[in-house]
């Protein structure tokens, strides 16, 4: 039988993100509630791959086993040459590396590479480098990429036939997970390895519709907010500090945290996030013409 995986989802455990002066968490997904979308939406697989950590998706096999869906450990970790995926990993890989330590950190547990968006704009990619490393599989699909030149790039370079083909969400929200996905042989993370390691893959699905990206980005602002008041009257009790962006925030100064409220009541402020989404995603669409246009076109 057919079924459907998600290689690329995060949860709250992918740290802090920036934008500007901004910090606001990169997700606020609990892995329990990423393991019953997967599991609602008919996905047989779900690999979480937080950044630079495998506590999330620890977190989320552990709920999966009452969900019956399987959870893949997984890791987005950042490379001193572009992000990479490791799969089926045992131990948490350190960040910043070189990409090539760092597949040896993964082929030592005898986990999976993947280079996710590999000729992303906007993300840290391995770009033209994928030529020349042991990777396992090119995501070709990644939901995020709404400027129709990353995963139309890493669409031509798979038809080499050098790597398998992999779809994946790159989901920062729960209701973004299997906007793309990889479809496989089989019905289990077992039969998802072996069919990556034998190409017998394909990459499917959509781009992340505008309003999805905008009600993320509201909702971790919002959440962030939320978080920080709950620091500055006192509410944060000793078990929320292993929430790490909880810890995060209640190591911030009064004053950053004050900051940090005044400009994300100015981003929540109606139609600033809709012309922000918009203004980006016109600017990303402007450069990947661009870098078609000095690339003949490829």
């Amino acid at each position: 039988m057919e079924s459907r995986a998600d290689i690329h989802v995060h949860t709250k455990y992918s740290g802090i993100a920036r934008l500007g002066f901004l910090r606001f968490p990169e997700s606020v997904v609990e892995p329990r509630d990423a393991v019953k979308k997967a599991r609602s939406v008919g996905l047989k697989v779900l690999c979480i791959t937080d950044h630079n950590t495998t506590f999330g998706a620890c977190k989320a096999r552990e709920y999966a086993k009452e969900n019956e869906i399987d959870v893949v450990i997984g890791e987005e970790i950042s490379t001193l040459d572009g992000e990479i995926i490791g799969l089926y990993l045992n131990e948490e890989i350190p960040p910043h590396l070189t990409v090539e330590e760092t597949i040896d950190r993964i082929r030592s547990q005898d986990g999976i590479v993947i280079a996710p968006h590999p000729f992303s704009l906007h993300c840290p990619s391995l770009g033209e480098k994928i030529e020349n490393l042991d990777i396992d599989a090119i995501e070709t699909i990644n939901a995020g990429h709404v400027d129709g030149y990353a995963n139309k790039l890493a669409t031509e370079r798979s038809k080499s036939g050098k790597w398998a083909i992999v779809g994946g969400s790159d989901s920062h929200a729960v209701s973004t997970i299997a906007y793309a996905y990889t479809t496989f042989e089989g019905e289990n993370a077992e039969d998802l390895r072996r069919a990556i390691l034998a190409k017998r893959t394909s990459a499917s699905g959509v781009r992340m519709p505008l309003q999805k990206a905008i009600s993320w980005s509201v909702g971790v602002v919002f959440a962030s907010d939320v978080m920080i008041l709950r620091s500055i009257f006192g509410m944060i009790k000793q078990v929320d500090l292993h929430d790490p962006v909880i810890k995060k925030i209640s190591l911030m100064s009064t004053g950053k945290k004050m900051l940090a409220l005044f400009g994300s009541i100015i981003y929540l402020t109606p139609p600033i996030p809709y012309l922000c989404a918009i203004t980006g995603e016109r600017f990303l669409k402007r450069l990947a013409k661009r870098h078609e246009t000095e690339n003949g076109g490829k």
